[in-house]
């Protein structure tokens, strides 16, 4: 008997939230990125991850960055 395969899927197109202004973009996410600040296209608001999340992904998305799907797999 082998060790067993994880299959992990990673999602290429994320919704970021933004919490100044609700407003919902897309971002796409590649495998070596993980996005540490995002600028609001609505509201022209830079917006940062917070010391506990890694990245704006974790912080404001309903996903998860590549990151920590690899560190969870």
């Amino acid at each position: 008997m082998g060790r067993k395969k994880i299959v992990v899927k990673i999602s290429k197109q994320v919704m970021i939230r933004c919490p100044h202004c609700d407003n919902k973009n897309k971002a796409l996410v590649s495998i070596e990125n993980s996005p540490q600040f995002f600028i609001c296209p609505k509201c022209s608001k830079e917006v940062r991850n917070s010391i506990a999340q890694c990245c704006v992904i974790c912080a404001f998305s309903d996903k998860k960055c590549p990151r920590t799907v690899y560190m969870e797999a």
